[in-house]
This record gives C-alpha cells, structure tokens and sequence, in this order.
C-alpha cells in the first residue's frame, strides 16, 4: 500500500507538472517580448530573458498609441451597468420559479434551458436589424443590452442558492404584511450574496474576454478592450513587441481579480454546479 500510494503521489505530481508547463510556456515568451526592444526582439530566441525587465517603453507606447485606457474605461462602464442589471433580473427570475407555483412554470423554465442549444450566431442577423431600426448601432447601449440578458446557467445557480434559504423566512414576512417585493428585496435578495457574486465573477470574464459582440455592434469611437487589441495589432502593422505588452495589459484585471477573489471563484465554481 505503502508504494502503491508513493507511486500515486508521483504519478499526481508528473501530471500536474506537465499540465501547468502547458499552461505556461505560452506565458512565458509573451512576458519576456513586452520588455523586449525592437533589436532585441529580432536577435534572440523568443525563450531568451530580456536585458532589462525595467523597460516600460511597449507598455507606455501600447496605451498611448492603441488607446487602451479609453477601451478600458468603455468596458468597465458597459460590464458595470449590464452585470447589474443582469444580477438583478436573474435573482427575480430565479425567485419567482422557485417559489411560487403557477401555469406554464415548466414552459418558462424549458424555453430558458432551449437558449443554450442556440448558437448566438444564427441569431445576430435578426438582432442587429432591430438595434439598427432603434439607433443603438454603435452606442454602448446596444452591447449592455446584449449583455444584460438572463441566462439559464444563471438562473440554475440562483435556484441552488434558494434551495438553501428557507421559505419560513418569505411566509413570516407575508404574515407581518410585507408585500412579495418587499420580501424580495429585503429579506432574501440579500441572502443571495454567494449567487450573485458567482455570476458576476463567472460572467465578467466572460464578457471581459468577449469579442464577437463589441466588434460587431461597436465602431472605433466606442471600443472595448479585446476590440482595440485587434485593431491596435492589425490596423497598424504593430510589432509584435508591443502588442505583447498591450496582451500583459490587458491580462493584469484578470490576474488581480482572481487574488483577491479566488476564494469566491473556487467556492462558486462548487456552487455553481448545475443539476439539469
């Protein structure tokens, strides 16, 4: 037992050594080119360290030039408003079938769950001529729209969440004459911090990292992060050390909520699962 569980152990190690080469090796040259200069990036071999790791000139350059602290800011504004009111909608979808019991509860949860086997693309087509005859081409609203829709994996994971809130807390304050808003919003909306902060986490890397629907809605006034990083390498011919630095860039958010919020992204990842 005692050597079929060192061997185990070893066997754990070897997998999980490897898996994490995979992950990284693509890292590695990327963070070693954004402190590259130009004639270092064309004589040395894309594994070999850079000579200084203080030069800031590609990154300066990257939000300068590509204008990324704008695309920035247009993401952050358009991830803010839509996860709000996409958090919102979700917990009041999710509340209103898990709680009460009414005609065609079990229509509105199958057509919910049927929007995942439609791919978004076959849909665009239609969606874009109504954000054109409305005049939202081009405007944030159109994105934050798009974004703030309710999703079925959301609302899955607010149903688990009001599994575990009991419904003596909605009855005692019907009793005491709260009205079922009032109940929603003082009483169990609450209670469902864990859910909310699952979504927000799940979904806002999600269309943090989205590019389909920003390019397709957005132009290049009104630009979100991952749309400038495309135009910023091919509209100008960038080099590729530059557009390295723009990438570290735009990584950082990511890297930075993810310490801070591991612990939650671990926990709703738990959480999270989904029975169908």
């Amino acid at each position: 037992m005692i050597y079929e569980s060192t061997l185990y152990k070893v066997i754990r190690y070897v997998f999980l050594v490897l898996a994490s080469v995979f992950v990284l090796v693509p890292l590695v040259p990327l963070f070693f080119m954004a402190f590259k200069t130009g004639a270092e990036y064309s004589a040395t071999s894309v594994l070999t360290p850079p000579e200084s790791f203080t030069n800031f000139y590609n990154f300066a350059y990257a939000i300068r030039v590509g204008h990324l602290g704008k695309a920035f800011l247009n993401t952050a504004i358009i991830l803010v408003i839509s996860l709000t009111i996409q958090i919102v909608f979700t917990c009041m979808v999710g509340y209103v079938l898990h709680r009460f019991d009414f005609l065609g509860r079990k229509l509105v949860k199958t057509l919910f769950t049927l929007t995942m086997f439609i791919p978004v693309v076959t849909t665009q087509t239609l969606i874009f001529r109504m954000m054109y005859a409305v005049k939202l081409i081009n405007t944030m609203w159109s994105v934050v729209i798009l974004y703030a829709g309710v999703g079925i994996v959301g609302i899955y994971i607010m149903l688990n969440q009001l599994d575990t809130i009991s419904r003596e807390i909605d009855e005692a304050a019907w009793i005491d004459g709260a009205g079922y808003f009032y109940t929603f919003l003082h009483m169990i909306f609450p209670l469902m911090r864990p859910a909310c902060t699952t979504l927000i986490i799940i979904n806002g890397i999600a269309l943090y990292n989205d590019f389909y629907i920003p390019n397709l809605y957005l132009n290049s006034d009104v630009q979100t992060f991952t749309v400038a990083l495309y135009k910023f390498y091919g509209s100008m011919a960038t080099p590729f050390e530059i557009v390295s630095a723009a990438i570290i860039i735009g990584m950082i958010p990511i890297v930075i909520i993810f310490l801070f919020l591991q612990k939650y992204i671990y926990n709703g990842l738990a959480a999270g699962a989904v029975k169908m």
